[in-house]
């Protein structure tokens, strides 16, 4: 078995090429590059499908591994591939989880099997419970637990419509659902919203960041980092909500040691 990494932007590539020194790398030009990485690698365009195929054959690649971001492509018309021209089209016309499985069935057409992320990747998950709850009121929890309730329910209310993995709440008050922006972006527009609408109890909203409904656990699970928690805590998140089996966590240990010294909570469902 030869593991082959497709890399979007972000750490998350670094991570899993470090942690599979002899996988092999395709960096998707414009989010990621090979020469960011000490593994066997190539940079290659997102809009020449035949490309991808033919790298990954020539690198004697079986098995593949997604990760990154990668956003739709908008400059479709300087694609001189012409399987392009269908593939990258209906993908364009689809919501994120259809696009996914799109792609997933191209690979597995062309003799790819797909692996999830967890296979090769560990320590990627958080168990259920509470993480770095150190806050005082004996009631932070229940609140925690309430505006994780409404969350989930209206996430997999949403998931039909393809919508986003990740919204932020306060009990039953809806502070924003992820669009095409992505999470970070979403935090930023949380946080101008915040002081104008403390909850009673004074704590901060919570961000949830889960699966949809029937979402391939091989592509594009959600994703919580050092970095996501930081970024919470700026803009006056009191904790985040995230699935024991269905979101990854980058800079595990780092996360537990971090929240374990802030008035901060991960809790794990």
């Amino acid at each position: 078995m030869k593991v082959g990494l497709i890399a979007g932007s972000g750490d998350f590539p670094l991570y899993i090429a470090r942690e599979n020194p002899k996988a092999f790398i395709m960096c998707i030009e414009g989010f990621s590059d090979s020469k960011y990485f000490k593994n066997s690698s190539k940079t290659v365009s997102l809009l020449n499908p035949d490309t991808w195929i033919k790298t990954l054959n020539e690198n004697e690649v079986t098995h593949i591994v997604f990760a990154g971001k990668i956003k739709r492509p908008n400059n479709f018309g300087m694609s001189q591939d012409t399987k392009a021209y269908g593939m990258i089209s209906e993908i364009l016309s689809v919501g994120d989880n259809k696009a996914l499985i799109l792609i997933e069935n191209f690979f597995k057409k062309n003799g790819f099997k797909i692996l999830p992320i967890y296979s090769v990747f560990k320590n990627c998950f958080f168990s259920k419970g509470f993480y770095g709850d150190n806050f005082s009121k004996l009631n932070f929890k229940q609140y925690v637990k309430k505006s994780s309730k409404f969350g989930i329910d209206l996430l997999n209310t949403i998931s039909k419509y393809d919508v986003g993995q990740s919204l932020v709440v306060s009990n039953n008050l809806v502070y924003a659902i992820e669009g095409l922006e992505g999470t970070n972006s979403m935090i930023s527009r949380v946080k101008d919203l915040i002081s104008n609408n403390k909850n009673f109890n004074d704590f901060g909203p919570v961000l949830i960041k889960i699966p949809k409904i029937g979402q391939s656990k091989n592509m594009d699970l959600p994703v919580i980092g050092l970095e996501t928690v930081k970024k919470c805590i700026n803009a006056g998140l009191s904790s985040i909500v995230i699935s024991s089996n269905g979101t990854l966590v980058v800079d595990y240990k780092e996360i537990k040691s971090f929240i374990s010294k802030s008035q901060f909570c991960v809790m794990s469902v």
